[in-house]
């Protein structure tokens, strides 16, 4: 079964969780300041070691107070108990690691472009950049087609290698 795109509620948390399982320093519980941004020591044991399963990774999202949910309405939300399966893949400096999108999920993503559905950013990038996505640079189904491209491109390239 192929079930919708998961997504998160709160992005910071998410990545300072992401944070914690590559470095194995508890950046979720940390309290940041400007002199000390990070948190620089292992924390023994650790309160959030790398997911071994979907239900483990699901567990420390819901703890941390990440929020994962489905990203299609109708969807219940992501709770760890739903048949699916789970790898972690973690690159070394010498290693380079192509992570390609589920077949599946891209398709279901270029036929909503093309069917007109609004095609949003999270809502981070309004915060930081001070503005929603352009309607004039996603007008059309080419424009949003290109900007999933650009996006999808840029994910694969930068991500975790």
């Amino acid at each position: 079964m192929t079930r919708a795109r998961i997504n998160v509620h709160n992005s910071e948390v998410w990545g300072k969780l992401v944070k914690t399982w590559a470095t194995g320093k508890n950046y979720v519980n940390y309290t940041a300041t400007e002199s000390h941004p990070y948190p620089t020591g292992i924390e023994v044991p650790p309160r959030y070691p790398k997911p071994s399963s979907f239900a483990d990774f699901v567990a420390q999202c819901i703890d941390a107070g990440v929020g994962l949910y489905y990203e299609t309405d109708g969807e219940p939300p992501v709770i760890g108990n739903e048949d699916m399966g789970f790898v972690l893949v973690q690159a070394t400096p010498a290693s380079y690691v192509l992570r390609l999108p589920a077949k599946e999920m891209l398709e279901r993503s270029e036929k909503a472009i093309a069917d007109g559905e609004d095609y949003e950013l999270p809502s981070f990038y309004k915060r930081i950049f001070g503005c929603d996505v352009q309607p004039d640079q996603v007008a059309t189904a080419l424009q949003r087609i290109t900007l999933h491209a650009e996006r999808v491109g840029e994910y694969t390239v930068n991500t975790c290698h």
